[in-house]
């Protein structure tokens, strides 16, 4: 029985209230009535209820925090409850041995939750990684922010660092996927009046169990979680769309500055060397020398001669002007045989 009710309640955290209440009455009936499988679903329903920013039921539903993660969402309840002892919580939380592999994740996870608590402290940001959810310009004003532990963090922003006011109610154990600015990142993106991911900021007082609240989630439609699913897929793709058009943009001022960047650099050559390359026969007879009526023998000789008087292999190892002259000089008496041979050299760029 206990199967059927936590497999009909899924994976927790729902992505809706309506939804995360569902599992709240699935998974606190699975809790009462389970022997086997309470332990799976009081986590769970710890998980749900801390999604739904209800530490004290939370920590009700939590019966034995050695649980690996039943000892996470302990953890989580009572930082949502006050800050004050989160950080001592979570070091006593984290000396519990690891048996088995969610042990070994908690623990993990555990271990960056009190990395990034003393890097939003001011202490070194080490391996603490943030990405920022949602800012508030108050008064008070706040920054909500999650972390790579997926803990979330309600604080009070500084010029270099963060007050923690209470963490905040989480997206469940994949929250802390999008986690890659560092405390420093994510102080300048607030201090620019970043909204980050434009989520909700929750109150500095974390909810209280209601079952009006409770009974209205239930009530939700079964409609809307598809609606809201399809809603948040509209955004998803107008912002892949936007940042499309951004892309787009970035590319041509890049092409912009690059053509710029390339006519610069033309021009410095051109001035170093002193030499403009030849575009018309006259140009080409003037440089060697030779009557512009000159046959393609005579343009030959008259280009070896001069050639030879100007390869670079001839001035290696002299001042670097008078190499750059002479290797202006190659190009252009090179332009200069091809025009006389009737090589066509329209677009020749150097």
């Amino acid at each position: 029985m206990t199967d059927d009710l936590t497999t009909a309640a899924g994976t927790t955290p729902a992505r809706t209230e309506g939804g995360r209440w569902r599992q709240v009455a699935l998974l606190g009936l699975a809790a009462a009535v389970g022997v086997d499988d309470g332990p799976t679903a009081r986590a769970d329903l710890a998980a749900a209820l801390c999604a739904l920013d209800v530490p004290s039921a939370a920590l009700g539903a939590v019966a034995d925090p050695a649980a690996p993660w039943e000892r996470w969402w302990h953890a989580i309840a009572r930082g949502q409850s006050d800050a004050a002892d989160v950080a001592s919580v979570v070091e006593e939380a984290g000396r519990v041995p690891d048996r088995g592999p969610d042990a070994r994740e908690v623990r993990r996870r555990l271990a960056d939750l009190a990395d990034e608590l003393a890097a939003l402290a001011g202490g070194p940001s080490g391996d603490a990684r943030f990405a920022l959810l949602g800012s508030v310009a108050g008064p008070p004003r706040r920054a909500f922010l999650v972390g790579r532990s997926s803990a979330t963090f309600l604080v009070d922003p500084g010029w270099e660092a963060f007050r923690l006011v209470r963490l905040g109610p989480t997206d469940g154990p994949g929250g802390g996927n999008r986690a890659h600015h560092t405390r420093d990142d994510v102080v300048e993106l607030v201090r620019r009046g970043d909204g980050g991911a434009q989520r909700d900021v929750p109150p500095d007082e974390p909810a209280s169990l209601d079952a009006a609240r409770m009974l209205a989630g239930l009530r939700e439609a079964p409609g809307v979680r598809e609606r809201q699913l399809l809603d948040l897929a509209e955004d998803v793709r107008a912002e892949r769309a936007e940042l499309a058009g951004q892309r787009a943009k970035l590319d041509e001022q890049r092409a912009k500055l690059r053509h710029a960047l390339d006519e610069v650099t033309a021009l410095r050559a051109r001035e170093r060397s002193g030499v403009d390359v030849p575009t018309t026969r006259a140009q080409a007879a003037s440089l060697l020398e030779i009557p512009a009526s000159a046959a393609p023998d005579e343009a030959e000789r008259a280009y070896k001669r001069q050639i030879a008087r100007c390869h670079p292999d001839r001035v290696a190892g002299m001042h670097e002007d008078i190499r750059t002259k002479a290797e202006g000089l190659t190009v252009a008496l090179n332009a200069a045989r091809d025009l006389m041979a009737g090589v066509p050299v329209a677009g020749r760029r150097r």
